[in-house]
């Protein structure tokens, strides 16, 4: 990057992300350059902050490539990511057929995911909160690994808890293989047969682990003791406190967020920040208080997958945010501000987007909102709202 800038005048069509913009042609022609300075990043972008510009200056000097790399890092996590669940289905499977677990190719998966997080954690939590996936089991074990490695990423975790963490996030629902399907996905409330059933889900889980053999005891506690809570009403073994190790007690909060922001046989998914604002009312309750308030932060004010409605009026869902500027994340276009579906994804950096910024957070099973998702899904079903 040069020392003196290179000022250029350019048509708005023949901008590329990373370019520098020091001006645009709406701006005072006695302005300053560089009063309102950012990197552009999609023309969608720059032209919901100016409907009408023509052209812009840039600072050639200033101008970088980052942000079209950063979308080339995503669809990068994006093939990596299907590739886990790919994996997680033939593990799944080979339970279900009653084979034997194959721990090279449960190592192999653990180690691509706990790299992926290194490399890209924000695209890996946005990916694993995608709600297109048939089995839903895997997409539990998945998502909940990822949440939890992201999370021992920010608290950072001690190398060698990573990979029990990981691989116990990874296995924790194995023992629902055991509970009926019909139990599962149940409508009504369940007996207090099934509801034991369920209970002992977590134990089923460690003595499958247990006879296959290889596991170290800290995977095999945190599958048998996710569901443990501080007061003493979780299950199986209602253990209370600090007798709940501190790696199940991480995975009793991932766990129960992903459980939140899923659709059930019961009830509706809740969005990212109502499943955040649950967690933090039974931080006293249920959780250790300390790490609930670490697991938020870890996901920012607006989390990954989170509806917003941005400051001109338009509609997105957060992508990926900022460990410095957290309520300015990541976010991904949906509608004009006319509230009209945009017909392509637009990546936008409110970081580098002045004058535009999230109005409020929105939930999606609003009704006021059903008509207009249901146009916007119809075209981006990957979306996880």
């Amino acid at each position: 990057m040069g020392d003196k800038p290179n000022y250029q005048k350019i048509p708005v069509h023949q901008l590329v992300p990373g370019m520098w913009i020091c001006r645009l042609d709406q701006d005072a022609p006695d302005s300053a350059f560089e009063s309102q300075s950012f990197y552009f990043t999609s023309e969608a972008a720059l032209l919901l902050l100016c409907p009408d510009c023509k052209y812009v200056y840039i600072d050639v000097n200033r101008s970088l490539q980052a942000p079209s790399e950063r979308q080339d890092g995503t669809q990068e996590a994006r093939k990596l990511y299907l590739n886990l669940r790919t994996q997680m289905d033939r593990v799944m499977g080979d339970i279900r057929l009653g084979n034997a677990l194959q721990h090279k190719r449960m190592r192999n998966v653990l180690e691509d995911l706990m790299e992926a997080v290194l490399h890209d954690s924000k695209s890996m939590v946005y990916l694993a909160m995608l709600r297109n996936h048939q089995d839903e089991l895997v997409s539990k074990a998945v998502s909940v690994a990822v949440l939890s490695l992201v999370f021992a990423k920010h608290i950072g975790l001690r190398q060698d808890q990573l990979l029990p963490l990981g691989m116990g996030a990874l296995l924790h629902p194995v023992g629902l293989l055991q509970v009926p399907n019909e139990i599962l996905t149940k409508t009504d409330p369940l007996t207090e047969t099934e509801k034991e059933l369920i209970r002992q889900y977590p134990r089923r889980g460690h003595d499958y682990l247990l006879a296959q053999g290889g596991f170290d005891d800290e995977t095999l506690d945190v599958v048998l003791h996710h569901q443990e809570r501080l007061n003493g009403e979780g299950y199986p073994d209602r253990l209370k406190g600090r007798d709940i190790s501190f790696l199940a007690r991480m995975v009793a909060i991932t766990s129960v967020y992903e459980a939140l922001t899923r659709d059930r046989s019961y009830r509706q998914a809740l969005s990212p920040t109502k499943a955040l604002s649950q967690l933090y009312r039974w931080r006293f309750h249920d959780f250790d208080s300390r790490l609930v308030e670490k697991f938020i932060q870890s996901l920012g004010v607006y989390p990954p997958g989170c509806l917003v409605e941005l400051s001109n009026g338009a509609l997105a869902v957060v992508h990926a945010t900022h460990t410095e500027q957290r309520t300015q994340p990541q976010v991904l276009l949906l509608t004009c501000p006319e509230l009209k579906p945009l017909e392509q994804q637009e990546l936008v950096d409110l970081a580098q987007t002045p004058r535009l910024d999230i109005r409020k957070a929105l939930d999606p099973s609003d009704p006021r909102l059903e008509k207009l998702l249901k146009s916007v899904m119809s075209g981006h079903p990957g979306f996880p709202i």
